[in-house]
C-alpha cells in the first residue's frame, strides 16, 4: 500500500462505473478504480437512485490506521519542544548549586532555599487548568495549539530570570520567590512535552514511547547543563564588585540571553499541526473516540498508579538533588561549583542509556521499562541506606548511588503517559497527561522542600522514606503487571 498527499480533500476516481441492478429493480453502484488520497480503503453507498431524482451519492472513506503508527510530527517542532524541555530543565535546576548561600545571604534558611528550589512546580499546578483551557481552544477541533505555552513559557522565564536576578540588588528576599513563582507558571511546559510526545492526534502508536524517551533525555540533559552551568558561572562571578551581576544572580542573567534567542527561533520556526493540516487522519482518532465507555476499575487503579509513580520517580529525584550541595558542603566541603558539578557528571553519565532506552523502547514492553527502573533505584537507595546508617559513606560510592537512582526512577518514569495513551481510549488521554503531571508537579516541590530541610529528616530519614515509597511502588507494579501488557509490533 502506498500513501500519498492529495491537493484536494476529495478523492478522485477514474474509470467505468459498472451499474447492476439488485433483484427489486435497485441499481447498486461498483467502483473499479480509485486514487488521489491518502485513504487505502474506501466504500461508496448509493441510496435508491430510483428515489432520488439528483442521484446523490454517500461516501464514506475508512482509513486503515496501521498506516500511520509510525507517523511523527514536523521535526523542527519536535526538536524546539524537546529543547524547550531541555532549557525549563536547565531553568529548573541552574539555581541548585547557589539557592542555599544566596538565601543565607538574604537573611533565609536551607528550608527556604528548599522553597525557592520547589515552588516552581507548585505554581505550574495551579496554573494546569488556565493553561489548558488557553492552548485548547473549541475552535481547534480536539486539536491542541502547542505554541500558545511555549510563547506563555518563554515570556515568563524571562520575567522570572530576571526578578530572580535583581532580589540580590534590591537586598528582597521574597524577590526570589516571586521570580520562582513566574518560572513556575512557564514549567506548566512540563505536562505539554509529555503530551507533545504521545498526542494521538500528532504521534504514531509505534513512536510514543520514543518520543517519550528522548523527552526524558532532553530533561537529564538540562538537569546536567543547569548546575554545572550554575556552578561554573558562580566561581567565575564570585570576585564580582557588582550586585546585579554576582555569583548568585550570573546564572540567570545567562538564562535569560537563552531564552531571548529561543523565542525568536520559535516564533519563526515552529509548526503547529491542525485539522487542516494533519499528520494523523482525524478519522482514526474519531472512529476510536465513538466507542468510548466509562473508565473501568481496573483502569482507574491503573491511572492511580501511574500518578503514584510519577511522584515517587520525582520526589525521589527532587530530594535528592536539592540535599546534595547542603550534604557534600558538610561532609565533603563542596563549593557551589563542586556540586553543581556533581549534579552535572551524574546527569552527563545517564545521558547515554537514557537515549539507549528510547532507542529499544519499540522492543521492550512499558511495563518492563517501569520494572528495570524501579528496581535500579531500589537497589541503589539500599546500599546507600545501609551506609549512611553505618556512618561510612564516602564521596565516590554516593555518587554511584545517586547516579544509579537517577537513572533508575528517570527510566521508571519515562514510560508512564505512553503506556496510559495504550490501555486508556482517546477520550482519557488528556485526563491521562494531567494526572502525571499532577504527580510530578508535586513531587518536586515537596521533594525540593524535604531535600532543603535534610538536616531536620536526616539523610538516614530521607532515604529510608524514598526506600518505603519504591518499595510500594513495586508491590503494586506486581498486582497490575498482567493488566498492562502491550504487543511489541
Amino acid at each position: 500500500m502506498h500513501s500519498s498527499t492529495s491537493s484536494s480533500p476529495v478523492p478522485s476516481f477514474t474509470g467505468e462505473f459498472d451499474v447492476p441492478h439488485n433483484e427489486n429493480g435497485q441499481r447498486i453502484l461498483k467502483s473499479k478504480q480509485y486514487q488521489g488520497s491518502d485513504s487505502v480503503f474506501f466504500k461508496i453507498e448509493l441510496n435508491d437512485l430510483d428515489k432520488k431524482k439528483n442521484d446523490s451519492v454517500k461516501e464514506l472513506i475508512t482509513v486503515d490506521p496501521s498506516e500511520y503508527e509510525d507517523v511523527l510530527p514536523p521535526k523542527r517542532s519536535i526538536a524546539l519542544m524537546f529543547f524547550n524541555s531541555f532549557l525549563s530543565d536547565v531553568s529548573f535546576t541552574i539555581v541548585i548549586p547557589v539557592s542555599a548561600e544566596y538565601t543565607r545571604e538574604l537573611g533565609g534558611s536551607n528550608s527556604f532555599s528548599g522553597l525557592v528550589v520547589g515552588i516552581p512546580t507548585l505554581i505550574s499546578l495551579i496554573m494546569l487548568y488556565p493553561m489548558l483551557v488557553f492552548a485548547n481552544p473549541k475552535f481547534t477541533n480536539g486539536y491542541t495549539l502547542y505554541k500558545r505555552p511555549m510563547i506563555c513559557s518563554c515570556i515568563t522565564n524571562l520575567i522570572g530570570h530576571v526578578c530572580y536576578a535583581l532580589a540580590y540588588q534590591a537586598n528582597f528576599l521574597y524577590l526570589i520567590l516571586i521570580g520562582r513563582m513566574f518560572n513556575g507558571i512557564a514549567f506548566t511546559m512540563f505536562l505539554y512535552h509529555k503530551k507533545y510526545a504521545t498526542d494521538k492526534l500528532l504521534v504514531g502508536y509505534k513512536r510514543r514511547t520514543f518520543l517519550s524517551g528522548f523527552n526524558i533525555l532532553a530533561q537529564t540533559l538540562g538537569m546536567m547543563i543547569g548546575p554545572s552551568l550554575g556552578g561554573f558561572l558562580a566561581k567565575h562571578a564570585q570576585n564580582s564588585k557588582s550586585r546585579i551581576w554576582s555569583q548568585y544572580t550570573a546564572g540567570t542573567w545567562v538564562m535569560f540571553c537563552i531564552w531571548c534567542l529561543y523565542s525568536l527561533c520559535l516564533c519563526t520556526l515552529f509548526k503547529e499541526v491542525t485539522s487542516s493540516n494533519a499528520t494523523i487522519p482525524p478519522s482514526i482518532v474519531s472512529e476510536d473516540s465513538s466507542q468510548t465507555n466509562p473508565l473501568t476499575v481496573k483502569q482507574k487503579i491503573l491511572l492511580a498508579y501511574m500518578w503514584y509513580s510519577a511522584f515517587i520517580s520525582y520526589f525521589i529525584i527532587s530530594s535528592y538533588q536539592a540535599s546534595i550541595p547542603i550534604y557534600t558542603e558538610k561532609f565533603f566541603n563542596y563549593s557551589a561549583f563542586q556540586s553543581g558539578n556533581f549534579l552535572a557528571l551524574s546527569a552527563l553519565i545517564i545521558a547515554p542509556f537514557i537515549f539507549l532506552g528510547s532507542v529499544l523502547s519499540r522492543w521492550i514492553e512499558d511495563r518492563q521499562i517501569m520494572l528495570l527502573g524501579f528496581v535500579l533505584g531500589f537497589a541503589a537507595l539500599l546500599v546507600d541506606l545501609i551506609l549512611e546508617a553505618g556512618k561510612h559513606n564516602p564521596v565516590q560510592t554516593y555518587f554511584i548511588m545517586y547516579t544509579i537512582a537517577f537513572y533508575g526512577f528517570s527510566l521508571g518514569s519515562a514510560p508512564l503517559i505512553s503506556l496510559l495513551s495504550k490501555e486508556l481510549q482517546p477520550k482519557y488521554h488528556v485526563t491521562a497527561s494531567i494526572v502525571v503531571q499532577v504527580g510530578v508537579s508535586l513531587a518536586n516541590t515537596v521533594g525540593s522542600i524535604m531535600g532543603g530541610s535534610l538536616w531536620s529528616i536526616t539523610p538516614v530519614g530521607l532515604e529510608a522514606m524514598d526506600l518505603g515509597m519504591t518499595v510500594v511502588a513495586l508491590i503494586i507494579l506486581a498486582f497490575v503487571w498482567k493488566y498492562i501488557k502491550q504487543k511489541l509490533r
